[in-house]
Parts: C-alpha cells; sequence; structure tokens
C-alpha cells in the first residue's frame, strides 16, 4: 500500500505535483472566449490541484509541474500556448478564485449579521408572547404547551444566525488559504515530444 508521499516525487525537499496533458490547451475551458491569461482553467485540472494540495499540510513547500507531450506546436488550427502564458494563467486563476473567496466571506458575514438581527426580533416577540401568556394566568397544559413553543421557537430562530456567524465561513476562508498558496507556487512546464 503506497503512503501519501509515494504519490509525489519530491526534489530538495519540495513537493512536486505532477500533471501530464497532451496539449496545454487542456487546462482551459475552450469555451471561455477569453484569452488564454484570463481563461477559466479546466475544472479537472483545477480540481485535482487544489486535491493534490490540500493533501498537505499549508506549511509544506509545494511546486507545479505541467507536462505537456504530443503537442504540435507547428499546428496551424491550434498553435501551442506559449509556457510562461500558460503559469501566468494558471497563477492569475487561483489569485482570482483567492479574491472571489474574500468576497464569498463578506457576504456570508453580511448575510449572517442580517440574520441575527432577524432571529433577535423574532426572539424578542417570541419571549414577549411567551411572557404574555404566562401573566395571564393560565396554567392549563395546552397554554404550558404554547408557551414553551413560543421559548423553543425564539432560540430556534437564533440558530442559523449564530451558527453563520461562528462556523459558516471557515471552511470558505480555509479554501482561500489553498487558492492564495497555489496562486503563488512555482509553476514549471516541461515540452516533450
Amino acid at each position: 500500500m503506497s503512503t501519501l508521499l509515494d504519490r509525489y516525487r519530491r526534489e530538495d525537499g519540495v513537493v512536486v505535483i505532477q500533471i501530464a496533458v497532451k496539449s496545454s490547451r487542456q487546462l482551459f475551458n475552450e469555451s471561455d472566449p477569453a484569452p488564454f491569461r484570463e481563461r477559466d482553467l479546466d475544472d479537472d485540472f483545477v480540481t485535482y490541484v487544489v486535491n493534490s494540495v490540500q493533501e498537505f499540510p499549508l506549511a509544506t513547500k509545494m511546486k507545479l509541474e505541467v507536462i505537456v507531450s504530443g503537442e504540435n506546436h507547428d499546428a496551424i488550427q491550434q498553435p501551442a500556448i506559449d509556457p510562461e502564458t500558460v503559469c501566468q494563467a494558471i497563477q492569475t486563476f487561483f489569485e482570482y478564485e483567492a479574491k472571489m473567496s474574500d468576497a464569498k466571506i463578506r457576504t456570508r458575514l453580511r448575510t449572517a449579521r442580517f440574520f441575527l438581527m432577524v432571529g433577535f426580533a423574532v426572539l424578542f416577540v417570541c419571549l414577549g408572547t411567551a411572557q404574555f401568556i404566562a401573566a395571564l394566568g393560565y396554567r392549563s397544559p395546552v397554554a404550558n404547551i404554547i408557551r414553551e413553543g413560543f421559548i423553543i421557537s425564539g432560540w430556534v430562530a437564533m440558530w442559523r444566525p449564530i451558527e453563520l456567524l461562528l462556523y459558516g465561513w471557515w471552511p470558505i476562508r480555509e479554501q482561500r488559504r489553498y487558492f492564495e498558496k497555489i496562486s503563488k507556487l512555482d509553476i514549471k512546464m516541461t515540452l516533450r515530444h
């Protein structure tokens, strides 16, 4: 059974993530009309790189090596993409994803604050209604059930806002940290014929 370290090559203590493709164009989403430097990367490529980086602690030194074999540099229909352009496109893509993660965190926290205000309003109304029912002096089981139902409903209304504020943004923050790391990786493109 192979270990994690057996799956990746190491060079001077740096973990090398290798990806082999037949053409550098395979790394990009061909339906995106933007120039290559600004084009979205292929979803499978992004998933593979992110998953590979996530297999190690963030502090692990890593680099990315893209091995292109069989690319025809004389092709008229689809000429090869300059290796420097490919490397810049990969870094630009992950820088953008890190920025988008920041925006998601801000949106999530803004939504959580709004939900918190709504939750407090519902809690206030529910606890006030429960107090009102208690002040009426009804001691029947039905009145107690209704009063307790309002108390529970008020606190349940606070559950989602508190969850969002305390925990909802952490996975996005963690993902952003990996995107930032990938955007700063040393990227090497090797052409093999």
